[in-house]
């Protein structure tokens, strides 16, 4: 795919969604980050032994590319492993996720996906595992006829085992809130042991018969975008239950809030395999104002895979602010093209210019003054004097909402979103004289 020459095409090439593997707008940001995450997730995978598993806890800002990593990285490990990647969204409701729908999801993602490369497990088994679901959710062959939440196919039965169905009714049940959504989830918590049971049945089953018809056989289960999961959700998931996440029999990559991930429990308890994934570097350090070469570089070759910069941005060199406000983070440079491309259309403009950038400043800096509070500009200020934070609800908020962004690498530092620096009342806390420390 060539740079976009217009502003109509520039406006489709930046859309902020996650790239595929294989796209041409992927830059490799290893370098650029200063950190070795991806090829960490890798390793943990690659180095296991036959029968053993890992359960990693991937986390990081949101637009930072975990998901586009997550590509990349099912796509390297194609030639061995049998991936199911999982977007929460698709399946469930990713405001109220139970660990027991998550046992759900994967059973029925596991036989969707074996049908539909026509790789079968034994049917007696399958029988088994039905009988067990059967018993505990009180499902009848009715009960899924009627259920709305289920595809005309499955419903019709058209070469589908009744466990199949009925794994897709109950995990549709979960994502519309159907009142029976609470009865099952009690259910299959009080008989979890079952349910651990049949889920593990079912993945090692499916990998004896991948291995069979000569296929990748490690499973891969990725679960993306539960890091959109409320706090007290979130940490009830990964700290309440965590250990029967580990549990599965296959690899499993749960993606976790960033606040979730600093909580004081301490998630490297629960999840020993855990990776953070940092925004790129902009400066060399914690407390170095030279910039970092590689972080910036990186970032300029994301604008001209997707824009021809020479047409579209006047003067050229106005790409550099776009980086700088940036952050280092992915999305939000994406985004401040796509505001300057809009603002460029609406002024009637060729091309990108300092108004245009100077517009998408501003609607995305009011993004975050309609957030913040006033009494989080202190806050803000002391993450910008120091380059580091507390470890308080307060500061876990900010940090969320990437009003503060993380880098790491050598050593770890955070910093204030370029685009909030501008913001008055900002300016006003951070030309106040330091509170001096008491003796």
């Amino acid at each position: 795919m060539t740079p976009a020459q217009t502003l109509r095409e520039a406006f489709r090439a930046t859309d902020p969604q996650p790239l595929p593997s294989g796209d041409s707008y992927f830059v490799n940001l290893a370098q650029a980050r200063g950190s070795t995450a991806t090829v960490r997730l890798r390793q943990m995978i690659q180095n296991c032994d036959s029968g053993e598993y890992s359960a990693i806890a991937f986390s990081g800002h949101r637009g930072s590319g975990k998901s586009t990593e997550l590509r990349q990285l099912e796509s390297e490990l194609a030639p061995s492993c049998f991936t199911l990647y999982l977007d929460i969204n698709d399946f469930l409701d990713a405001a109220d996720v139970d660990y027991t729908d998550l046992f759900l999801l994967v059973s029925r993602s596991l036989l969707d996906a074996l049908r539909e490369r026509e790789v079968p497990l034994s049917t007696n088994l399958l029988r088994d595992v039905e009988a067990w679901f059967r018993q505990v959710t009180k499902e009848t062959e009715e009960s899924i006829q009627l259920s709305a939440g289920i595809s005309a196919e499955a419903q019709a039965g058209v070469n589908i085992p009744f466990v199949a169905r009925l794994l897709a009714k109950l995990t549709a049940d979960v994502k519309a809130g159907s009142s029976q959504k609470k009865t099952t989830r009690e259910e299959l918590d009080r008989y979890f042991s079952g349910l651990l049971s049949n889920t593990n049945v079912l993945l090692t089953s499916a990998a004896k018969a991948l291995q069979q018809a000569v296929r990748p056989s490690q499973l891969l289960i990725v679960f993306d975008n539960l890091d959109r999961l409320p706090p007290d959700k979130s940490e009830k998931l990964f700290f309440d239950h965590g250990s029967q996440l580990r549990g599965m029999a296959c690899h499993a990559i749960y993606t976790v809030s960033i606040d979730t991930f600093y909580s004081r429990r301490g998630l490297f308890n629960v999840f020993p395999g855990h990776v953070i994934l940092p925004n790129v570097k902009l400066r060399a350090g914690k407390s170095s104002k030279e910039p970092h070469r590689a972080g910036v570089e990186a970032m300029r070759e994301i604008i001209r895979r997707r824009l021809d910069v020479e047409t579209l941005i006047s003067p050229p060199a106005l790409a550099g602010e776009f980086i700088r406000l940036s952050g280092g983070s992915v999305r939000q440079l994406i985004r401040l093209l796509r505001e300057a491309v809009l603002s460029a259309q609406s002024r009637e403009l060729a091309a990108i210019n300092s108004q245009a950038l100077e517009d998408a400043t501003r609607n995305l800096r009011q993004d975050f003054e309609r957030m913040l509070a006033p009494s989080d500009y202190e806050l803000l200020r002391r993450a910008w004097d120091t380059k580091s934070i507390e470890k308080t609800d307060a500061y876990m908020q900010l940090l969320s909402n990437l009003s503060i962004l993380e880098y790491n690498g050598d050593e770890l530092w955070y910093d204030v979103n370029p685009l909030i620096e501008s913001i008055h009342a900002f300016q006003d806390v951070a030309k106040k004289p330091r509170a001096r420390a008491r003796r």
